[in-house]
């Protein structure tokens, strides 16, 4: 058996079908007694050129070890399958088993964005903090003077003659 690298980039529209079609693809895979050594789901990203007038694609990577009949047919399975609007196979001179570099930017923009959004709590709580320690210290808020008059007990206004 060999190795292989095998990219195939989904319709965006089809995005939600991808983890079915990992699965799907994964069992063909397994069924021909290949190994997956690496799945990679590297999300919606930017195509370099349109590809039938579509910009951007769902891209999935594996690493996997097949016999020839296994990969022939898991290409059968790309070509017939309208969601995916191209694939890529290279063979490989060993199992790539580490995290790609696309992977590991992807990681890393995912934590990156997980620290800004504790952040943003962290601040707004902050801020309902203070909003509420700023309305228990100030009592008197009546701007009407004439409420303040009003509320005098009875006799107690001075009478001018």
């Amino acid at each position: 058996m060999r190795h292989y690298e095998v990219v195939f980039l989904v319709h965006p529209d089809q995005s939600d079908q991808v983890p079915g079609m990992i699965e799907r693809y994964g069992a063909l895979i397994e069924r021909g007694k290949g190994v997956i050594h690496r799945i990679e789901d590297w999300g919606r990203r930017q195509l370099a050129f349109p590809i039938a007038k579509i910009h951007k694609a769902h891209y999935v990577l594996f690493n996997i070890e097949v016999n020839g009949e296994t990969l022939a047919e898991l290409e059968s399975a790309f070509r017939f399958n309208d969601a995916v609007i191209r694939d890529m196979v290279i063979r490989r001179k060993g199992p790539m088993t580490g995290n790609s570099k696309i992977y590991e930017e992807e990681l890393r923009d995912q934590e990156k964005e997980r620290e800004r959004e504790q952040r943003r709590e962290e601040e707004s709580a902050q801020r309902a903090r203070e909003a509420s320690s700023n309305t228990n210290t100030d009592t008197d808020t009546d701007t009407d003077r004439d409420a303040d008059e009003t509320s005098a007990p009875a006799g107690s206004e001075e009478v001018s003659e």
